[in-house]
């Protein structure tokens, strides 16, 4: 436990991400009233692309969000003014991904997929249901012995209840659309892991000939599953499964992924030593870029089907 006095580098940065975008916010509002009143352009100035590149408006119609949010998973992804947001960050950081969503015009998502019970993925979920809500919400099927009992899941039970959306359980070669694009679910395969992490919702998402590949915290035992269906992984861009963890990207899964693009969610300085430097090593010999977001802050992927570009909070 923190003693009161102490504030770590993370706290700090923390804290800076969440003026940074709340100053952004009150920036663009003051902006659009002066661009409003004045008949000016509705183009922000160069600068503020400068400054807050991740928010640059683009004309693509596919964007792949990492955001930011510590230790923790949350993507969002948006396609032909659809939206779909994949976990929401540790209790804490709901701030950041609902700034995030408002800057991002999201009025209410189209889904929201829960990849596992672990509070550092669907922490954050029960602010968002509230505030924005969502059409369909998918999430693995518990038993009761591998349902969880805390306060952080029980809020978020809560929060599904009243949204009134329609709850999707995760179910293996279910396909849905989101605008133009497509998602595959890949796993959970079975339904009786011992680790809930081996019950994550694995997504493939499919825009045109770019594929994104987003694995929650599915560690080897997941990873051998999910090959053993014959299902097709390769992919574009990979979501780094457990943050880089030891546990995870075993070189048979990273052999049949084949990633050009690796984008791994982490906190700076956690407790946890994530990424691994072997893990670290092992993507290296596969993908020819590896983002991280304790590095680089939110990371954007835009793609037209063919081509892929990246951009990132901290260049």
């Amino acid at each position: 436990m923190k003693r009161m006095q102490e504030v770590t580098e993370e706290d700090k940065k923390t804290k800076f991400r969440k003026y940074k975008k709340i100053i952004y916010l009150v920036a663009v509002v003051v902006i659009s009233v002066i661009a409003a009143a004045f008949g000016f352009s509705d183009e922000l100035p160069v600068f503020f692309s400068e400054i807050f590149p991740v928010y640059e408006q683009t004309d693509s119609a596919f964007e792949v969000h990492y955001i930011d949010v510590g230790q923790g998973d949350s993507s969002l992804i948006i396609c032909d003014g659809q939206s779909m947001l994949i976990d929401a960050g540790e209790n804490g950081h709901e701030i950041d991904v609902l700034n995030y969503l408002r800057t991002h015009g999201i009025e209410k998502l189209d889904y929201i997929i829960a990849s596992h019970q672990h509070s550092d993925h669907i922490g954050g979920l029960s602010e968002v249901l509230d505030e924005i809500g969502t059409d369909n919400i998918i999430m693995p099927r518990l038993t009761k012995e591998q349902t969880p009992t805390n306060s952080t899941y029980t809020a978020f039970l809560k929060s599904v209840q009243n949204s009134g959306a329609k709850v999707i359980a995760s179910k293996v070669g279910a396909t849905y659309t989101l605008g133009s694009a497509s998602f595959e679910i890949l796993g959970p395969v079975t339904d009786d892991a011992e680790d809930i992490n081996n019950m994550s919702v694995v997504v493939k998402m499919t825009y045109g000939e770019n594929i994104f590949l987003f694995t929650g915290d599915a560690e080897k035992e997941e990873e051998r599953e999910i090959i053993a269906t014959g299902a097709d992984l390769d992919c574009d861009v990979l979501k780094v499964g457990h943050h880089g963890s030891g546990t995870s990207s075993g070189v048979d899964f990273l052999d049949a992924v084949s990633p050009e693009i690796c984008v791994i969610q982490v906190g700076a300085d956690n407790d946890y030593g994530h990424p691994h430097e072997n893990i670290v090593e092992r993507l290296e010999s596969y993908a020819d870029e590896i983002y991280r977001t304790d590095l680089c802050g939110d990371i954007v992927i835009t793609c037209d089907g063919n081509d892929l570009n990246v951009s990132y909070e901290n260049q």
